[in-house]
Parts: structure tokens; sequence; C-alpha cells
């Protein structure tokens, strides 16, 4: 899965990645969630548009990956749904090594090349073993990221701050 076609998220990038899989003999499909681009929809992408934050929950969950190489990128959110729904992520160096940790709750490419971000799903596809890490590790990840828990550190914080 990859979400978003501005430039800056590098769609043609993931796109590339699905198609060499696809001549190794990989049956993946891409699905974009997104406005559609200059290509259609056919049997390497499929564009989804429009569709509800439940509907994309739902695609991100049955995703094997997802890939993310974007350019730039703050605190990427759909990372962290990703996590918790138990897939990693395949991600630029421009994500935060705070958010992804390589080979912990996710993987790395560090170039904006198709054929790293491809090499990195292949891992995914062939290596159940690894998958299944990176599942369990991000789902573990992801629970420090409770906003009750925060909620309650910062109220702590603040009572702590002023004696109440």
């Amino acid at each position: 899965m990859h979400i978003g076609t501005r430039p800056v998220k590098n769609p043609q990038i993931s796109i590339e990645a699905i198609k060499m899989l696809r001549r190794r003999g990989y049956e993946v499909k891409l699905v974009m969630i997104s406005a559609p681009i200059s290509i259609p929809s056919d049997e390497v992408v499929e564009f989804r548009n429009g569709i509800t934050e439940n509907e994309k929950l739902e695609l991100l969950c049955r995703a094997k990956a997802l890939i993310l190489p974007s350019s730039y990128e703050a605190l990427p959110y759909v990372t962290l749904e990703t996590m918790a729904c138990g897939r990693p992520g395949v991600v630029s160096s421009a994500v935060p090594k705070e958010v992804v940790i390589d080979s912990y709750n996710g993987l790395r490419a560090h170039r904006p090349d198709p054929r790293d971000y491809a090499a990195a799903l292949e891992r995914l596809l062939t290596d159940q073993e690894l998958w299944l890490k990176l599942s369990r590790n991000g789902r573990e990840f992801i629970k420090q990221f409770n906003y009750i828990e925060i909620a309650n550190k910062y109220i702590n914080l603040i009572k702590n701050l002023y004696g109440r």
C-alpha cells in the first residue's frame, strides 16, 4: 500500500518497485490511496480515492506492507497506523529514525531508488520470520502512543510543577 500522490510522496518509486517484483514473478499489486495520477488503474496499481478513514484502516490491515518513499516527512501517522495493524513499513530515510527503526519495526530504504524498495519488499515476501518480527515489534512500539497515557503523564507533570 502507498498513500498520497503529491510529488513529495514519490508514488513513481512505489509503482516501479511493484513492477520490478512482478517481473521477478511475485503476484503483488499496489493499492494507492489518493487521486489517480497519469497512469490508469491496472493489474499493477489500484487507485482508491474518496474513501473513509475506516476503509483506509481496513486496507492497511489487509496489506502486506506500507511503502513510504517520501522525500519529506515529519511524523507520518500512517506508519503508526500501519504498525497498529501489525504491518511493517518500507520507508525512506525522510521518516524519523525514532519512528521506524530499521529491521526492528520496519525496513528503511536509504536511497530514493525503486530497486531498494523492491529489495526490501522482497525480503518481506520471502522471509516470514522477519515479517512476523517486524509485525510484533511494531505492535509493541505503537503502545507508547496511547493518548490517554500521554494525557495522564501531562497531568502528573503539571501537578508536580505546581505542587497540586
